[in-house]
């Protein structure tokens, strides 16, 4: 098996972090090398870490999840980059698969599937779900995973566990690291699929998530920034005024949503931090240029289209109308770009 190299960014992890250790460095078929980038916490994390001997770096400041993987990733060796949160706990043997299967011609990433901490056996994500407006979610999450299981394209890997050379990892340009928190991943996947490079999840790998949904405060916010930095990054100018119709009236319906369910503060924060990540926007439009090598059409015949399960929305009679038309138009444009 290449050499792996496991990066862990924790932030305030002591409730999770030392267990987490404990089985990567039991694990023999576990990672060669493991790097910790401690975001500032203010808990006990460092000194659990300190405890285990493995390599720690600290920040005095948190610069958010996506800066400490890239940190980290560029303070190992490993031919093979490994990403893992600390409050996963991995089966032992889950690196060999993912290992093996980024080396087949096509993938570009592999993830485990993964289960849930607290309900072991039952989905954290079966696939995950992205669609042509940037939304993005886990699916099934919560419901029992069915036996027989077989190797899954996921439209991103889920960045609480997944693997990809390091190589690929430095060509995409790592992880944005403006995003802070949320979609980061899904970005990542995105820059894949623009290479041509499939993402999948691997069964004979096992990690599993003590996810809650509401874990940080300003979700909602990082969620939409990032949606609309993702979306007008990844796609083609023409793309995007095809587009535009779908964009505009999935805004009005993350307002409407907002509104209902008491974060439109969240939301209209969100434009304002959006407006100051513009001027970088037109390099990160650049350099999504100069990987791509697949059309926006082969990019979209991917993506969902119904907003079924969207972390932003309760399924109501308003959503699936909005469902309708957004499922409509999603054919209508298809037809359209190459």
């Amino acid at each position: 098996m290449s050499p792996v190299s496991l990066v862990l960014v924790t932030h305030n992890s002591e409730a999770h972090i030392e267990a987490s250790l404990g089985i990567l460095l039991s694990d023999p078929d576990g990672p060669e090398e493991i790097v910790v980038v401690d975001n500032a916490s203010t808990d006990g994390t460092i000194a659990i870490v300190e405890r285990t001997g493995v390599k720690l770096v600290t920040l005095a400041k948190n610069h958010g999840f996506a800066y400490g993987c890239n940190l980290g990733a560029s303070l190992t060796h490993g031919d093979v980059v490994a990403f893992l949160n600390p409050d996963t706990e991995p089966e032992p043997g889950w690196l060999p698969p993912l290992v093996e299967a980024i080396s087949r011609p096509g993938v570009g990433a592999a993830m485990p599937v993964m289960d849930l901490t607290y309900a072991r056996d039952h989905w954290f994500t079966s696939r995950s779900a992205l669609t042509y407006l940037g939304f993005a979610w886990s699916t099934d999450s919560g419901e029992p995973i069915e036996p027989g299981l077989g190797e899954t394209e996921v439209p991103f890997p889920s960045g609480a566990a997944f693997v990809m050379s390091r190589t690929l990892f430095e060509h995409l340009g790592g992880f944005r690291d403006e995003y802070f928190l949320y979609l980061e991943d899904v970005d990542l996947g995105w820059r894949l699929r623009l290479m041509g490079l499939k993402s999948v999840q691997i069964p004979n790998s096992r990690v599993s998530h003590d996810y809650e949904f509401g874990r940080h405060a300003r979700k909602m916010y990082y969620l939409e920034r990032n949606r609309l930095r993702m979306v007008l990054s990844n796609y083609r100018p023409a793309t995007l005024i095809l587009l535009a119709p779908a964009f505009i009236l999935a805004e009005v319906a993350v307002v409407a949503a907002a509104i209902r369910h008491g974060w439109i503060d969240q939301k209209l924060e969100s434009w304002r931090g959006f407006a100051k990540l513009i001027p970088g926007l037109r390099q990160e439009a650049t350099r999504a240029r100069s990987i791509r090598t697949v059309g926006d059409g082969a990019i979209l015949a991917t993506m969902d289209a119904a907003f079924d399960g969207i972390n932003q929305f309760e399924i109501h009679p308003l959503v699936r109308s909005v469902n309708r038309v957004a499922v409509w138009y999603l054919r209508l444009v298809r037809r359209l770009v190459a």
